[in-house]
């Protein structure tokens, strides 16, 4: 049986070392392992690596990279069960900051090579939901609107400052971003009834932060079958600089221009609008998005574990 370390070929000083380490752990302990490389785009990535696993017996597979790679990590294994560990070593990682978050108050376990090896390869297996936007899977946070515009503008660029790159970005876009109506199909009553209110966008999260550390979705919860909502209404220029601050700390829910909840599934009727799922540029509506309850196996911690 196999490990498959799944990984971005692009350079990256974090990864590189623990793709080293693992590899000579498993070497050590007298267990095969394979690096896979992305692709870049998700559908070759998706074709590659069912061509190893019709070749190899996968026992489990260990992905390092940031939340692009843990966006095609996603879609390449959704449905094959294959227990997954994770290693974060991206630029914004922030799927990481929800699904590590019980383990942030031990700075040292996070500092310590020994804890990220344990983690990523014996750790427990908890099944989390997934999204789908149109036909692509996300694990993290897909949104219509001024968000997507930022991801579509940011293009695949990697910054050494990622958090102050999109902050930069967004406030540019700002200026000139044009908010719609979205029009709305589906069963969630209160969704429907804001359809004809111009929104500056839309964000279906299944974890709970984007943008670099925004805390976009505070009600988000992974395995509950659900996808949460955040809707933000049209304001002034002037309203958006002041608020947007709030989004870091997760206090935006509580602005009148703000709508929270949750859905099952939601079609978006509203042509032409752009769409972006993990930080990845989707394409445009109209797109249906749905959860998938229950559809990938992620290793993590147990709290207070060493």
């Amino acid at each position: 049986m196999t490990t498959v370390l799944f990984l971005n070929p692009l350079a990256n000083r974090r990864k590189d070392r623990f793709v080293t380490l693992l590899e000579r752990h498993l070497q050590a302990v007298g267990e095969r392992c394979c690096r896979f490389e992305t692709y870049p785009q998700v559908a070759q990535t998706v074709a590659a690596f069912e061509r190893l696993q019709a070749t190899t017996a996968i026992e489990r597979v260990v992905v390092l990279g940031g939340d692009g790679t843990l966006h095609q990590a996603a879609n390449a294994i959704v449905g094959s069960q294959l227990p997954v560990g994770y290693i974060p070593c991206g630029t914004g990682n922030d799927f990481a900051r929800s699904w590590f978050q019980a383990q942030v108050g031990s700075k040292s376990k996070l500092h310590s090579d020994q804890f990220w090896l344990e983690q990523a390869l014996t750790a427990p297996i908890q099944t989390i939901d997934l999204g789908q936007v149109g036909s692509r899977y996300f694990i993290n946070v897909a949104g219509v609107g001024f968000d997507a515009e930022i991801v579509q503008r940011l293009g695949h660029k990697k910054y050494l400052w990622p958090r102050l790159s999109y902050l930069a970005c967004a406030l540019l876009s700002l200026i000139n971003y044009r908010e719609q109506p979205l029009h709305f199909r589906g069963t969630q009553q209160k969704l429907l009834a804001l359809g004809q209110r111009k929104t500056l966008l839309l964000t279906a999260a299944n974890g709970n932060y984007f943008g670099a550390g925004m805390h976009i979705a505070p009600h988000a919860v992974l395995n509950d079958g659900y996808l949460a909502y955040s809707l933000i209404e049209a304001m002034p220029l002037w309203r958006k600089l002041v608020s947007l601050p709030k989004l870091y700390q997760g206090r935006h829910l509580g602005l009148k221009q703000v709508h929270s909840g949750q859905f099952s599934a939601l079609e978006i009727t509203t042509p032409n609008l752009p769409v972006e799922a993990d930080g990845e540029w989707i394409g445009t509506t109209p797109i249906r998005i749905r959860t998938i309850p229950a559809a990938f196996q992620l290793r993590r911690p147990e709290t207070g574990s060493s």
